[in-house]
């Protein structure tokens, strides 16, 4: 999958829950996804987002239920952690020293 085809918005307020927008374009998004996950874990999202069947889901990867439900678990648990999801919603200030 290449990062053109993972659909970041839509990952990040199907797991979230969120109304806000994230501040980042679609681009920036995925690459924090893709810096933040492992190739498994934005799969399992992506085809949660698209619509995919978990039976296919679990085919295409060679994993069994057990493995795809802890892929799902992991996923949804970086997402949530309070530094990465900063990251979405927020652009980051700098302060300068110089004041």
């Amino acid at each position: 999958m290449t990062l053109k085809e993972l659909k970041s918005k839509e990952i990040i307020k199907m797991v979230l829950g969120d109304e806000r927008e994230p501040v980042k374009s679609e681009q920036e998004l995925a690459l924090l996804l893709k810096k933040r996950m492992t190739k498994k874990e934005l799969e399992v999202l992506n085809a949660k987002v698209e619509g995919i069947t978990q039976k296919d889901v679990m085919k295409s990867l060679n994993i069994d239920e057990v493995r795809y439900e802890k892929l799902v678990r992991g996923a949804i648990k970086k997402l949530k952690n309070e530094s990465t999801h900063g990251d979405f919603f927020y652009d980051k200030i700098r302060i300068s020293e110089e004041n």
